[in-house]
């Protein structure tokens, strides 16, 4: 499966995204799977002029996007929103061994776990979901930031 990195980022396509993570991860193409709940899902035309235009843009409902990955012949980046996400895709099949957290901000009834991660109680059920799979959880905000221990919150 060429998923290169996934990511969890509630801002989606931003400066640390396109200026840090970009030119470090050799990807062709940024992944976003978009659930059907969130009706429009979102701002395609917002999002592919964040991107630079060397870069390929798909969203697709997040059921497709499992298949989409496995059939693909480029090296995806994989950016979701959210937790249930990442989740929901897992549940459809995906193949996949780390998840990198990069930015969940503050919801009522969150606790901090780094600068820009804060996890609800669901949050950390996904996690452990997540974890019990075998799947590596790390947060980084960057590349060359350090990564903050993921197990000590959802424990």
């Amino acid at each position: 499966m060429p998923i290169v990195f996934a990511r969890v980022d509630d801002r989606l396509i931003h400066g640390q995204i396109v200026q840090a993570w970009l030119p470090e991860l050799n990807v062709d193409e940024i992944l976003i799977p978009c659930s059907k709940e969130k009706g429009t899902c979102l701002n395609r035309g917002l999002l592919r002029l964040s991107l630079p235009y060397e870069y390929e843009l798909t969203i697709l409902d997040a059921h497709d996007c499992a298949r989409y990955a496995a059939q693909s012949k480029r090296r995806i980046f994989l950016l979701m929103g959210s937790l249930k996400e990442f989740t929901e895709l897992i549940e459809d099949g995906l193949q996949i061994k780390s998840l990198n957290i990069g930015g969940m901000h503050f919801k009522e009834g969150a606790q901090k776990l780094d600068e820009n991660v804060f996890l609800d109680a669901a949050d950390k059920r996904f996690l452990k979901l997540i974890r019990d799979l075998g799947i590596n959880i790390e947060t980084r905000a960057v590349p060359n930031s350090q990564s903050v221990s993921v197990n000590e919150a959802i424990s």
